[in-house]
């Protein structure tokens, strides 16, 4: 009989995030490597570094994190807890309603049946999304994603088009050929922002996560019956 894989809940969120700064010349550099700017100078240079430190600790979080499958049995439980409290608020009678409505100054201003439904609506999101996650999860194996860096690059694409009102796109190949190092103007400052923060860091593993954000910004396929 397999041996039961139980949810870890003890890993301590509070860590030391560490410090970082770019030089002047650090965000020139960035700065050349952006098309246009919309936004002030300054407020993109502290998101930057901000970016920079999130990224040394999530990497240096990512190395305590959870084994696939002590992941996969966080999101079964979840989905047991979502759906068992989705449950319980449907079944919520009216005087009980009426103590939490006591105890919950902010809802003695709004209806107190729309804040449950819209912690239904939320709790719903994320009971489907855990959901997913998990089938996806099951089908996994080898090395965890590197979550770590998807993420700064998501965080990255998302001030790109916000700075440049451009979308941000991704290409790998070197007009034909397939180069590995990603080619589009996003692509260009992505490269510059990890050159100066993680000069370890392949291209070829950018490129890779680039390419995990744009799949996964694109809407699912319609079915034929649609």
């Amino acid at each position: 009989m397999p041996r039961k894989i139980r949810p870890r809940c003890d890993i301590d969120p509070v860590q030391e995030v560490p410090e970082f700064s770019f030089t002047d010349a650090q965000i020139e550099q960035l700065f050349k490597a952006l098309p246009s700017v919309k936004s002030d100078r300054e407020v993109i240079k502290a998101k930057l570094e901000r970016y920079a430190r999130d990224y040394f600790w999530r990497l240096s979080r990512h190395h305590k994190t959870l084994t696939r499958a002590e992941q996969n049995a966080s999101l079964a439980e979840l989905i047991r807890l979502a759906r068992s409290l989705r449950t319980c608020l449907c079944g919520i009678d009216k005087d009980t309603e009426w103590e939490l409505v006591l105890k919950y100054p902010a809802s003695r201003s709004s209806d107190f049946t729309g804040v449950i439904m819209d912690l239904d609506d939320r709790l719903d999101d994320i009971q489907h999304a855990a959901e997913a996650a998990l089938y996806s999860g099951k089908k996994k194996s080898g090395p965890r994603a590197p979550t770590w860096l998807q993420r700064t690059v998501l965080d990255l694409s998302n001030l790109y088009e916000t700075v440049t009102g451009e979308r941000f796109t991704h290409n790998p190949k070197l007009k034909t050929q397939y180069d590995g190092s990603p080619q589009s103007r996003a692509g260009h400052f992505i490269v510059t922002f990890f050159k100066i923060v993680d000069r370890n860091l392949a291209h070829t593993r950018v490129s890779t996560a680039m390419a995990h954000i744009v799949k996964s910004r694109k809407p699912p396929a319609k079915s034929a019956e649609n």
